[in-house]
């Protein structure tokens, strides 16, 4: 079954009826740019989403259009999700990058990925690669987060320290996901992430928000919580 224009339309009805008007306001407090939004709580996004997955998602990207937050966030979901090919998503998520502009459509986007398979996170990690250096707040973000959520394990530890250790980029979301990064990397593997922070290589906001999340952690005890402070700058 294709999905038309009238099923987008249709769409944004769905969106209009599912709005609160309370939680439009309260999201627009916490990310910048959505002015537009409809106001849709996230698992009703996803329960949108795994209907469209079931249907047609390629008829859907097809048709869709980047109007409001909800509409982006859709088409996110749609694209980590969706039954494809690893290198026909890739091609799909190098195309939804530019339409990333804060930090949840971001995050919401990482945690929709599945990558099942070997293959798939080979490419996915080949794809994040250069990423790590970009000079744009979100792919830079994108890249840091996709780590986090995907990529943080025993046999990469080293490695992705060393590619959270290189990102230099100033932005305020680029700079925050680094530091989530390696709190999440302290939680995991502590030794290996102390030896980073020991080091004090990383800027003085990275730094200090990385510990600052790790003292945050319900998974690291007091006696830890206060050693770190020693590495603060």
């Amino acid at each position: 079954m294709s999905f038309t224009e009238k099923d987008y339309e249709a769409l944004l009805a769905e969106l209009e009826l599912c709005s609160d008007e309370a939680y439009k306001k309260f999201n627009e407090s916490l990310i910048p740019g959505t002015q537009t939004a409809y106001g849709v709580r996230v698992p009703e996004m996803r329960r949108m989403a795994k209907a469209i997955v079931k249907n047609d998602p390629e008829g859907f990207l097809a048709v869709s259009r980047p109007d409001s937050f909800e509409e982006v966030l859709l088409r996110g979901i749609v694209t980590a999700s969706m039954k494809t090919t690893p290198k026909r998503r890739l091609i799909l998520t190098e195309q939804f990058l530019p339409l990333i502009d804060n930090w949840a459509v971001c995050d919401i986007f990482c945690g929709s990925f599945s990558l099942k398979n070997q293959e798939e996170r080979e490419l996915m990690r080949q794809f994040l690669q250069p990423l790590f250096q970009d000079s744009r707040e979100f792919y830079a973000r994108f890249a840091a987060v996709m780590l986090l959520s995907h990529f943080i394990t025993e046999e990469e530890i080293r490695q992705d320290l060393a590619l959270l250790e290189s990102m230099r980029q100033e932005q305020y979301y680029v700079q925050m996901a680094v530091a989530w990064a390696i709190s999440i990397c302290y939680v995991k593997f502590p030794e290996e992430t102390e030896e980073l922070l020991k080091k004090r290589s990383l800027s003085k906001f990275v730094q200090n928000k990385s510990i600052q999340k790790i003292r945050e952690s319900r998974r690291v005890s007091r006696e830890t919580k206060d050693m770190l402070t020693a590495y603060k700058l």
